[in-house]
C-alpha cells in the first residue's frame, strides 16, 4: 500500500473515531486529538495484520474487518494493545472500557465464523456513495464467496437507517448505563437463532 493511501486511511478513521461518542468519552480529555490519532494508528496496524483494510476506488471510505476466524492476538499484539490504552485512555476508562468491550464480544453469535466488520469511515461532507458502494459490493462479494454472514454494530444511530437499506437488520441491541450509550448489532446473512450470552 502506498504510504498516501495509509495516510489518507488513518484521515478518514481519525475523523470517524473523533464523531463516536462512545470513543470520545474515552479519549484522554487533556490530549484528545493524540489520543484518537493513537487509537487510530493502532487500530490500522492491528487490522492489517489481518489483511482487513479496503479503501475505496475514489478514496473517499475506508473499511477496517476481519474474519472471526482469523482474529488471533499475540503476546506482542496485547503489550501493543495495553500501551494504547495507558497512552490514549482517560485512567477513570480503563475497567469500564474493558468491562463494556468484554461485553459486547459476548453479545456477538456464537457461531464457528463470520466477516466482522470493526471501522467504516468516510471523507467528511462526502455528497456522493460511490465510495460506500465499492466498499459494499467488495464486502457483500466477500460474504458470497465465503458464505459467511457479515456483523456490524454500532453507537450511532443515524447510521442504521444507511445499514438497512443495503440489507442489514437489527438483531439485539444494548444500553451501557454506565455510559448512557445504546449499541445496536446488526447483521446481513444467517446467524441462526441468535441468543443472548453474558450478564450485565
Amino acid at each position: 500500500m502506498e504510504s498516501t493511501d495509509k495516510e489518507i486511511i488513518i484521515s478518514i478513521v481519525e475523523n470517524a473515531f473523533a464523531e463516536n461518542p462512545r470513543l470520545k468519552t474515552m479519549a484522554k480529555k487533556n490530549r484528545e486529538h493524540a489520543s484518537i490519532r493513537g487509537m487510530t494508528k493502532y487500530a490500522y496496524n492491528l487490522i492489517k495484520k489481518f489483511d482487513g483494510v479496503y479503501l475505496s476506488k475514489d478514496k473517499t471510505t475506508v473499511l477496517f474487518y476481519y474474519l472471526k476466524s482469523d482474529y488471533k492476538m499475540t503476546f506482542r499484539d496485547y503489550l501493543k494493545y495495553a500501551w494504547m490504552y495507558v497512552t490514549c485512555l482517560k485512567y477513570s476508562q480503563f475497567i469500564p472500557t474493558l468491562k463494556r468491550e468484554k461485553k459486547i464480544v459476548s453479545l456477538r453469535p456464537d457461531i464457528p465464523d463470520y466477516i466482522y466488520v470493526w471501522i467504516l469511515g468516510s471523507v467528511p461532507n462526502n455528497k456522493t456513495f460511490d465510495g460506500l458502494a465499492d466498499i459494499r459490493n467488495h464486502l457483500f462479494g466477500l460474504s458470497e464467496k465465503l458464505d459467511l454472514p457479515i456483523i456490524i454494530e454500532t453507537v450511532i444511530e443515524k447510521v442504521i437507517r444507511l445499514y438497512k437499506y443495503v440489507g442489514f437488520e437489527i438483531y439485539h441491541e444494548w444500553y451501557d448505563k454506565d455510559a448512557d450509550l445504546n449499541v445496536w448489532f446488526l447483521k446481513r446473512g444467517d446467524i441462526g437463532d441468535y441468543i443472548e450470552k453474558g450478564s450485565d
